[in-house]
Protein backbone atom coordinates (compact mmCIF):
# COMPACT_ATOMS: atom_id res chain seq x y z
CA UNK A 1 0.00 0.00 0.00
CA UNK A 2 1.16 3.53 -0.69
CA UNK A 3 0.02 6.54 1.36
CA UNK A 4 -3.14 8.06 -0.04
CA UNK A 5 -5.24 10.81 1.47
CA UNK A 6 -8.91 10.46 2.13
CA UNK A 7 -9.35 14.18 1.46
CA UNK A 8 -7.71 14.04 -2.00
CA UNK A 9 -10.66 14.25 -4.38
CA UNK A 10 -8.51 14.10 -7.52
CA UNK A 11 -8.26 10.30 -7.57
CA UNK A 12 -10.22 7.38 -6.09
CA UNK A 13 -9.47 6.12 -2.60
CA UNK A 14 -10.00 2.46 -1.64
CA UNK A 15 -11.47 3.36 1.75
CA UNK A 16 -13.95 5.81 0.25
CA UNK A 17 -14.95 3.28 -2.42
CA UNK A 18 -15.63 0.78 0.36
CA UNK A 19 -17.68 3.42 2.20
CA UNK A 20 -19.74 4.16 -0.92
CA UNK A 21 -20.44 0.50 -1.69
CA UNK A 22 -21.57 0.04 1.92
CA UNK A 23 -24.02 2.90 1.47
CA UNK A 24 -21.97 5.54 3.29
CA UNK A 25 -21.57 9.22 2.52
CA UNK A 26 -17.86 9.84 3.12
CA UNK A 27 -16.82 9.77 -0.55
CA UNK A 28 -16.33 11.97 -3.61
CA UNK A 29 -17.60 11.76 -7.18
CA UNK A 30 -14.30 10.25 -8.32
CA UNK A 31 -14.79 7.46 -5.77
CA UNK A 32 -18.37 6.87 -6.84
CA UNK A 33 -17.30 6.57 -10.47
CA UNK A 34 -14.58 4.05 -9.56
CA UNK A 35 -17.01 2.16 -7.32
CA UNK A 36 -19.54 1.91 -10.10
CA UNK A 37 -16.80 0.59 -12.39
CA UNK A 38 -16.07 -2.09 -9.80
CA UNK A 39 -19.78 -2.83 -9.43
CA UNK A 40 -20.22 -3.16 -13.21
CA UNK A 41 -17.41 -5.72 -13.37
CA UNK A 42 -18.31 -7.49 -10.12
CA UNK A 43 -22.01 -6.91 -9.30
CA UNK A 44 -21.68 -9.03 -6.17
CA UNK A 45 -19.08 -6.67 -4.63
CA UNK A 46 -21.48 -4.62 -2.45
CA UNK A 47 -23.11 -7.82 -1.17
CA UNK A 48 -19.70 -9.29 -0.31
CA UNK A 49 -18.70 -6.09 1.48
CA UNK A 50 -21.93 -5.97 3.49
CA UNK A 51 -21.44 -9.61 4.44
CA UNK A 52 -17.88 -8.89 5.51
CA UNK A 53 -19.07 -5.97 7.66
CA UNK A 54 -21.85 -8.08 9.23
CA UNK A 55 -19.23 -10.66 10.24
CA UNK A 56 -17.09 -7.88 11.73
CA UNK A 57 -20.02 -6.70 13.84
CA UNK A 58 -20.67 -10.26 14.98
CA UNK A 59 -17.05 -10.87 15.98
CA UNK A 60 -17.05 -7.64 18.02
CA UNK A 61 -19.93 -9.11 20.02
CA UNK A 62 -18.27 -12.54 20.20
CA UNK A 63 -14.95 -11.19 21.44
CA UNK A 64 -16.43 -8.99 24.13
CA UNK A 65 -19.76 -10.42 25.26
CA UNK A 66 -18.97 -14.11 24.72
CA UNK A 67 -15.20 -14.36 25.21
CA UNK A 68 -14.90 -11.62 27.78
CA UNK A 69 -12.26 -9.36 26.23
CA UNK A 70 -12.44 -5.83 27.55
CA UNK A 71 -9.94 -4.38 25.10
CA UNK A 72 -10.01 -4.65 21.30
CA UNK A 73 -7.16 -3.41 19.10
CA UNK A 74 -8.20 -3.02 15.47
CA UNK A 75 -5.56 -2.68 12.74
CA UNK A 76 -6.10 -0.81 9.45
CA UNK A 77 -9.49 0.39 10.65
CA UNK A 78 -10.49 2.91 8.01
CA UNK A 79 -13.26 5.32 8.91
CA UNK A 80 -15.21 4.21 12.02
CA UNK A 81 -18.60 4.58 10.35
CA UNK A 82 -21.41 2.26 9.26
CA UNK A 83 -21.52 0.13 12.40
CA UNK A 84 -17.85 -0.42 13.14
CA UNK A 85 -16.61 -2.28 16.24
CA UNK A 86 -17.37 0.40 18.84
CA UNK A 87 -21.07 0.28 17.91
CA UNK A 88 -21.31 -3.37 18.92
CA UNK A 89 -19.31 -3.74 22.15
CA UNK A 90 -20.78 -3.35 25.66
CA UNK A 91 -20.22 -0.17 27.71
CA UNK A 92 -16.83 -0.07 29.36
CA UNK A 93 -15.03 -1.86 26.54
CA UNK A 94 -11.88 -0.13 25.32
CA UNK A 95 -11.45 0.01 21.53
CA UNK A 96 -8.20 1.14 19.91
CA UNK A 97 -8.47 1.86 16.19
CA UNK A 98 -5.61 2.72 13.85
CA UNK A 99 -4.97 3.74 10.25
CA UNK A 100 -1.92 4.77 8.23
CA UNK A 101 -3.51 7.86 6.64
CA UNK A 102 -3.19 11.02 8.79
CA UNK A 103 -6.29 12.68 7.36
CA UNK A 104 -8.37 9.55 8.01
CA UNK A 105 -7.14 9.63 11.60
CA UNK A 106 -8.10 13.26 12.13
CA UNK A 107 -11.50 12.69 10.54
CA UNK A 108 -12.00 9.59 12.70
CA UNK A 109 -11.12 11.48 15.87
CA UNK A 110 -13.84 13.99 15.04
CA UNK A 111 -16.36 11.18 14.51
CA UNK A 112 -15.39 9.54 17.81
CA UNK A 113 -14.93 12.64 19.96
CA UNK A 114 -17.97 11.87 22.12
CA UNK A 115 -17.48 8.08 22.26
CA UNK A 116 -15.99 6.98 25.61
CA UNK A 117 -13.09 4.50 25.81
CA UNK A 118 -12.56 4.61 22.04
CA UNK A 119 -9.28 5.85 20.56
CA UNK A 120 -7.84 6.33 17.09
CA UNK A 121 -4.13 6.46 16.34
CA UNK A 122 -1.96 7.05 13.30
CA UNK A 123 -0.23 3.73 12.67
CA UNK A 124 0.57 1.46 9.73
CA UNK A 125 -0.86 -2.06 10.12
CA UNK A 126 2.22 -3.44 8.38
CA UNK A 127 4.30 -2.47 11.41
CA UNK A 128 1.99 -3.00 14.42
CA UNK A 129 4.91 -2.67 16.82
CA UNK A 130 4.83 1.08 16.22
CA UNK A 131 1.27 1.24 17.55
CA UNK A 132 1.79 -1.16 20.45
CA UNK A 133 4.89 0.69 21.69
CA UNK A 134 3.39 4.19 21.61
CA UNK A 135 3.46 5.82 25.05
CA UNK A 136 -0.20 6.86 24.70
CA UNK A 137 -1.20 3.27 23.96
CA UNK A 138 0.87 2.01 26.88
CA UNK A 139 -1.04 4.43 29.13
CA UNK A 140 -4.34 2.97 27.91
CA UNK A 141 -3.20 -0.63 28.25
CA UNK A 142 -1.80 -0.26 31.76
CA UNK A 143 0.27 -3.38 31.27
CA UNK A 144 -2.53 -5.49 29.80
CA UNK A 145 -1.34 -7.96 27.17
CA UNK A 146 -4.29 -10.39 27.05
CA UNK A 147 -6.24 -8.49 24.40
CA UNK A 148 -8.32 -9.13 21.30
CA UNK A 149 -6.88 -8.05 17.96
CA UNK A 150 -8.92 -7.51 14.81
CA UNK A 151 -7.59 -7.56 11.25
CA UNK A 152 -10.60 -7.42 8.95
CA UNK A 153 -11.12 -6.60 5.29
CA UNK A 154 -7.50 -5.70 4.51
CA UNK A 155 -5.54 -8.94 4.14
CA UNK A 156 -5.75 -8.95 0.35
CA UNK A 157 -3.98 -5.58 0.27
CA UNK A 158 -0.92 -6.93 2.15
CA UNK A 159 2.06 -8.79 0.74
CA UNK A 160 3.02 -12.21 2.04
CA UNK A 161 5.98 -10.72 3.90
CA UNK A 162 3.81 -8.08 5.54
CA UNK A 163 1.26 -10.59 6.84
CA UNK A 164 4.03 -12.83 8.17
CA UNK A 165 5.58 -9.88 10.00
CA UNK A 166 2.26 -8.77 11.49
CA UNK A 167 1.54 -12.28 12.74
CA UNK A 168 4.93 -12.63 14.42
CA UNK A 169 4.83 -9.19 16.07
CA UNK A 170 1.34 -9.70 17.49
CA UNK A 171 2.25 -13.18 18.71
CA UNK A 172 5.46 -12.02 20.40
CA UNK A 173 3.86 -8.99 22.06
CA UNK A 174 0.57 -10.42 23.27
CA UNK A 175 -0.32 -12.44 26.34
CA UNK A 176 -1.06 -16.16 26.32
CA UNK A 177 -4.82 -15.58 26.46
CA UNK A 178 -4.94 -13.16 23.55
CA UNK A 179 -7.07 -13.74 20.47
CA UNK A 180 -6.69 -12.47 16.90
CA UNK A 181 -9.82 -12.19 14.75
CA UNK A 182 -8.44 -12.62 11.25
CA UNK A 183 -10.20 -12.24 7.90
CA UNK A 184 -8.64 -14.22 5.07
CA UNK A 185 -9.89 -12.59 1.89
CA UNK A 186 -9.20 -15.83 0.09
CA UNK A 187 -10.12 -17.11 -3.34
CA UNK A 188 -12.84 -19.58 -2.49
CA UNK A 189 -13.89 -22.62 -4.47
CA UNK A 190 -15.40 -21.52 -7.76
CA UNK A 191 -13.54 -18.19 -7.85
CA UNK A 192 -10.55 -17.55 -10.08
CA UNK A 193 -7.86 -14.91 -9.87
CA UNK A 194 -7.62 -15.14 -13.66
CA UNK A 195 -11.26 -14.24 -14.23
CA UNK A 196 -11.32 -11.19 -16.57
CA UNK A 197 -13.54 -9.22 -14.19
CA UNK A 198 -11.20 -9.91 -11.27
CA UNK A 199 -8.19 -8.92 -13.38
CA UNK A 200 -9.86 -5.65 -14.37
CA UNK A 201 -10.78 -4.80 -10.77
CA UNK A 202 -7.24 -5.54 -9.66
CA UNK A 203 -6.04 -3.08 -12.28
CA UNK A 204 -8.40 -0.39 -10.95
CA UNK A 205 -6.96 -0.76 -7.45
CA UNK A 206 -3.41 -0.91 -8.77
CA UNK A 207 -3.90 2.40 -10.56
CA UNK A 208 -5.07 3.89 -7.24
CA UNK A 209 -1.79 2.78 -5.65
CA UNK A 210 -3.52 0.06 -3.64
CA UNK A 211 -2.79 -3.28 -5.32
CA UNK A 212 -4.35 -6.42 -3.90
CA UNK A 213 -3.06 -9.96 -3.88
CA UNK A 214 -5.43 -12.92 -4.40
CA UNK A 215 -4.50 -15.99 -2.33
CA UNK A 216 -5.87 -19.37 -1.41
CA UNK A 217 -7.00 -20.14 2.12
CA UNK A 218 -4.13 -22.60 2.40
CA UNK A 219 -1.67 -19.81 1.65
CA UNK A 220 -3.18 -17.61 4.35
CA UNK A 221 -2.91 -20.46 6.84
CA UNK A 222 0.80 -20.68 6.21
CA UNK A 223 1.29 -16.91 6.61
CA UNK A 224 -0.36 -16.49 10.02
CA UNK A 225 1.92 -18.87 11.91
CA UNK A 226 2.78 -19.20 14.79
CA UNK A 227 -0.89 -18.40 15.48
CA UNK A 228 -3.35 -21.25 15.10
CA UNK A 229 -7.12 -21.32 14.74
CA UNK A 230 -9.34 -22.23 17.65
CA UNK A 231 -11.64 -25.25 17.41
CA UNK A 232 -13.96 -23.53 14.91
CA UNK A 233 -11.20 -23.16 12.30
CA UNK A 234 -11.62 -20.86 9.31
CA UNK A 235 -15.32 -20.32 8.70
CA UNK A 236 -16.67 -19.23 5.28
CA UNK A 237 -18.61 -15.99 5.51
CA UNK A 238 -21.72 -17.72 4.26
CA UNK A 239 -21.50 -20.16 7.17
CA UNK A 240 -20.60 -17.53 9.78
CA UNK A 241 -21.98 -18.01 13.27
CA UNK A 242 -25.64 -17.06 13.47
CA UNK A 243 -25.92 -15.98 9.84
CA UNK A 244 -29.16 -16.63 8.04
CA UNK A 245 -27.79 -17.39 4.56
CA UNK A 246 -30.61 -15.41 2.99
CA UNK A 247 -29.22 -12.27 4.66
CA UNK A 248 -26.27 -12.38 2.28
CA UNK A 249 -28.56 -12.08 -0.76
CA UNK A 250 -26.02 -14.01 -2.83
CA UNK A 251 -27.38 -15.50 -6.02
CA UNK A 252 -25.97 -18.54 -7.80
CA UNK A 253 -24.36 -16.19 -10.30
CA UNK A 254 -22.75 -14.21 -7.47
CA UNK A 255 -21.29 -17.38 -5.99
CA UNK A 256 -19.88 -18.43 -9.34
CA UNK A 257 -17.88 -15.20 -9.33
CA UNK A 258 -17.01 -14.74 -5.67
CA UNK A 259 -16.72 -18.40 -4.70
CA UNK A 260 -18.88 -20.53 -2.43
CA UNK A 261 -17.42 -18.97 0.75
CA UNK A 262 -19.15 -15.67 0.00
CA UNK A 263 -15.99 -13.62 -0.43
CA UNK A 264 -13.77 -14.73 2.39
CA UNK A 265 -13.20 -16.61 5.63
CA UNK A 266 -12.88 -15.58 9.24
CA UNK A 267 -11.16 -17.23 12.16
CA UNK A 268 -10.34 -16.66 15.81
CA UNK A 269 -6.59 -17.24 16.12
CA UNK A 270 -5.08 -18.27 19.43
CA UNK A 271 -1.66 -19.28 20.77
Amino acid sequence: MTPESIIDSSRPNAGRIYDYLLGGHHNFEVDRQAAEAVRSLMPFAPKAMRLQRWCLQDLATELTQQRGYQLVIDLASGLPTNDHIHHMVPPGTTVIYSDYDPVTVEYAKEILKDVPNTYFFLADARTPEALLLRPEVADILQGRRDVAFSFWGVSSFMTDEEITHIAQVLHDWSGEKSCWAFNAQAQGTGASADDPAVVNVREIYKQMGTPFYPRSLEKFQSLIRPWKTDSTGFVPFLEWHGLDRSQAEMTDEDLKAVGEAGGGYGAYLVK
